[in-house]
């Protein structure tokens, strides 16, 4: 069996991710494809293909890559991987399946997975972005619990980067039996895509429970 991993890595915790991926299918030939290097002849000779980007605002990054070349993914077996900053929950994934799948990748299995995230291996607009959220927050004059553990987040370098994230993929391409998680209520959005419980301030910890 003959995989392609094409991925887009900008802190390096899908690259991890991707890595860990080939070292997982050991009996396949595997060959892993920078998005920035990608052209679609390079599915060519391959059985199967796995996209990976990290998850942004919501958005899978680049997702745009495998839109545009939808027949071509669909006709390799694809499957999709979202790299993001939140804990995989099943309503978290029906909430980025909603934002990112349109109606002709339906068929095309969506996997979730947790990355990590350091500020300090941002460039350009990632960069930019980032100082600017960063820059209103501490130019605020009072700040909510969420907003102050959305600084502590900024300023903390975490990596969540496990292979038994992995289990489901690999359980999936193994098989070919693909059981999307089932839920009856929407995961609730936040306009920061983070844990921030992990990041509030103790007295708040202590005072949620009380």
């Amino acid at each position: 069996m003959k995989t392609a991993i094409v991925y887009k890595s900008v802190s390096g915790f899908t690259e991890k991710y991707a890595f860990l991926l080939k070292e997982r299918l050991k009996d396949d030939e595997v060959t892993l494809i920078p998005l920035d290097k990608f052209k679609p002849k390079m599915l060519d000779d391959c059985d199967r293909t796995v996209f990976m980007s990290r998850v942004i605002n919501g958005a899978i990054d680049d997702f745009k890559t495998v839109v545009k070349r939808a027949e071509l993914f669909a006709s390799k077996y694809a499957v999709i991987v979202a790299v993001g900053m939140t804990k995989p929950t099943d309503e978290h994934y029906h909430v980025i399946e909603r934002a990112n799948i349109p109606y002709k990748l339906k068929g095309i299995p969506l996997f979730v997975v947790r990355g990590g995230f350091d500020a300090d291996k941002l460039k350009g607009k990632d960069k930019l972005m980032i100082n600017m959220m960063k820059s209103r927050l501490m130019k605020a004059q009072s700040r909510t619990p969420e907003e102050m553990a959305m600084l502590n987040f900024l300023d903390a370098k975490t990596d969540k980067v496990e292979s038994s994230q992995l289990d489901a993929l690999v359980e999936y391409l193994d098989s070919g039996v693909f059981n999307p998680p089932q839920i009856e209520t929407e995961f609730p959005q936040s306009e920061y895509w983070v844990d921030l419980d992990e990041f509030m301030p103790d007295r708040y910890k202590k005072k949620a429970g009380e």
